[in-house]
């Protein structure tokens, strides 16, 4: 009977409610990474279900659940892969009653389609019980386990990374070919770098690594077959700009992502003994999205890339992939679609579709019978007829440099004298803002508000001169593309001058005060989540100073000044500051620890300056809570109410 229930309430007919609730944009997917199996027969999804992540399994014939996957106590499933046509290897993560952020401690787990022989086969509790069913087998091992390679042509083995918890700081990681009935493992390769990420060929064999070396520098390392030495391929110190593997091309070919002849991310087709390249393409704007590859997930075959709206560029047309993609991009017009999970023969493909106004379906589709079906949406209480348009724009900064990002305009609302939300990303370096049905965004949109999302320099995607422009730039040119942004639209006459407050999370936070100081009658308010409020406390607290590279990072970033840091820091500037504040942190949030907000609080109450604060004592950089997701969202609500005129 319990399968029943889940199974109305996946693929039950949608009810759209009239209005929508800040609840329904609260609320989590009804499903998310649906995979089919290598052979077609099964589909596995992710689902939420009293609040704990499980991985449910279904037949593709007739949709009947055969098992569901989950965890007893505060444990639940991480990610999830397909070994095999008849098994599912996952990872096991906790929820921890001091943090809401589920917990990996290294262990994988797996099971067959239908539930039976499920066994513990990576981490620190091979031996022994827990309280659990699964067979355990083989030695314990703390360290962490990742996966590189399913090899779905072997049924008995995958291709995972080692990481070992250790106070020794290299971290320096070890690739076993591990049994996925019995755990036991026997190992391939070892890494050279630290924090190590591998490549593995179209024979499933690792070839690449990249990682840390010594000094905290990007450094790659190549080997030609199993047993040879690691020979270093590319150093970070060596050139401008970076060399990326993708995947190989053949046995002595690969491609690679390459931006050290110019700005932006070339593919390139590399030959491995006589080092040759040749351009397959490159954008003069953006640097590839998104890559896709085959259904081994050995061969790529085509690029994504969004200077304003999503497109592709088929790198193999001749691929059976890129055939179906393109006729499924005309079977849904103003869509995006991606092939997210395929068969081996790519005769069965999970589709997922999505635009602006809709925030994504999931389909099967049948290349030999050419017919689409649809599985499920993932959030289909929404009706798209309500949902605000998300329209791309561009405008020259003050310095002359062009600027890109979008509006969210609110639906049923003419583009003229709008309230308006400025909404900076986080990062500031890496991240951008893409063309996509955010519900963030679209939860303000439903109250009448316009949205305003700005990739300043310094975003990711842009190419390196755009990125390194916004180097210990952080607090003026950045905040003065925001600034300018925020203005573009007031000229244009879509915002109302006397209507806009600003709001961000992260390096967004950072921003929504920032920008609140340097134009401080602009914004009627400001809202920081997760915000950094010290430029010079990011070298003593958080995860980025952990780290070498990190320390190398912030040094790139944000300089060593101590005079110019604290002058582009909100809080020894709450004095040039007019618009009123909410402050929203989490309690355990490691990358920017919640002394920046406790500071900023202090320089608040010492200015006698309004403000409000909501601190999540278990949340740590970011929402894994829906129900404190739904109830911040409330409280930004009623704050924007009191400021703006909405």
């Amino acid at each position: 009977m319990r399968w029943v229930l889940l199974l109305v309430s996946l693929f039950a007919f949608p009810t759209l409610a009239k209005t929508p609730t800040i609840d329904d944009f609260a609320r989590p997917d009804k499903a998310q990474s649906i995979k089919i199996s290598p052979e077609g027969d099964y589909l596995a999804m992710e689902v939420i279900i009293k609040g704990k992540k499980q991985v449910v399994v279904l037949r593709r014939k007739d949709f009947k659940p055969t098992t569901s996957i989950h965890f007893g106590e505060r444990a639940e499933v991480g990610d999830y892969y397909w070994a095999s046509n008849e098994r599912l290897v996952v990872t096991k993560v906790y929820k921890k009653g001091w943090t809401e952020e589920p917990l990996y401690y290294g262990e994988m787990m797996s099971i067959n389609y239908d539930g039976s022989k499920g066994a513990y086969i990576f981490g620190h509790n091979m031996a022994g019980g827990t309280g659990t069913n699964l067979k355990r087998h083989g030695t314990p091992l703390r360290a962490w386990g990742y996966m590189i390679d399913p090899l779905p042509e072997d049924e008995k083995y995958i291709l995972i990374s080692s990481v070992p918890m250790d106070n020794k700081g290299d971290k320096k990681a070890t690739v076993f070919k591990l049994n996925v009935f019995n755990g036991k493992r026997k190992k391939v390769a070892f890494s050279p770098v630290s924090y190590a990420q591998f490549m593995s060929d179209q024979n499933g064999e690792v070839r690449f690594v990249i990682g840390e070396d010594k000094n905290g520098k990007l450094a790659m390392h190549y080997r030609e077959k199993r047993g040879d030495d690691w020979k270093l391929f590319y150093t970070e110190d060596e050139s401008d700009g970076k060399v990326i593997p993708v995947s190989f091309a053949s046995d002595d070919e690969v491609y690679i992502l390459d931006n050290t002849e110019a700005s932006t991310y070339g593919l390139m087709k590399m030959n491995l003994k006589t080092g040759a390249k040749k351009l397959i393409y490159r954008d003069k704007v953006v640097d590839p999205h998104n890559m896709w590859f085959s259904a081994d997930g050995r061969s790529l075959y085509a690029l994504e890339v969004e200077p304003d709206y999503p497109s592709y560029v088929f790198v193999d047309p001749k691929a059976k992939e890129s055939a179906n993609l393109k006729g499924l991009l005309q079977a849904f017009p103003g869509h995006q679609v991606a092939l997210a999970s395929q068969t081996l023969d790519g005769d069965l493909s999970v589709v997922y579709a999505y635009s602006d106004i809709n925030p994504g379906s999931y389909y099967l589709y049948d290349a030999k019978a050419q017919q689409v079906s649809k599985l499920l949406g993932s959030r289909d209480w929404v009706d798209p007829k309500q949902s605000a348009t998300v329209e791309a724009i561009q405008f020259k900064a003050r310095d002359g440099m062009t600027i890109y990002g979008y509006l969210t305009v609110p639906a049923g609302k003419e583009m003229k004298d709008l309230p308006l939300l400025v909404n900076p990303h986080g990062g500031p370096h890496g991240p951008r803002d893409y063309w996509q049905y955010d519900r963030e965004t679209q939860m303000f949109a439903s109250q009448g508000v316009a949205v305003l999302q700005v990739n300043f320099r310094g975003s990711g995607g842009y190419g390196r001169e755009f990125e390194e422009a916004g180097y210990r730039n952080w607090g003026s040119k950045i905040q003065y593309d925001i600034i300018d942004a925020t203005r573009h639209l007031i000229d244009k006459g879509i915002a109302d001058k006397d209507n806009i407050c600003i709001y961000g999370g992260s390096f967004g936070g950072y921003s929504a005060l920032q920008s609140s100081i340097l134009a401080p009658d602009l914004y009627k308010c400001a809202i920081g989540f997760a915000g950094v409020y010290d430029l010079e406390l990011m070298y003593d607290v958080g995860d980025i100073p952990t780290r070498r590279s990190g320390r190398e990072y912030l040094k790139t970033v944000i300089g060593e000044d101590n005079a110019n840091m604290k002058a582009f820091s909100p809080v020894y500037n709450i004095d040039k500051l007019k618009a009123p504040v909410m402050l929203i942190h989490g309690g355990k949030d490691e990358r920017v620890p919640i002394e920046h907000a406790e500071d900023l609080r202090k320089a608040l109450n010492q200015n006698d300056h309004p403000y409000e604060w909501i601190e999540l004592d278990k949340e740590g950089h970011g929402f894994f809570n829906s129900e404190n997701r739904a109830e911040v969202y409330k409280n930004m609500v009623s704050f924007l109410e009191k400021h703006l005129n909405l």
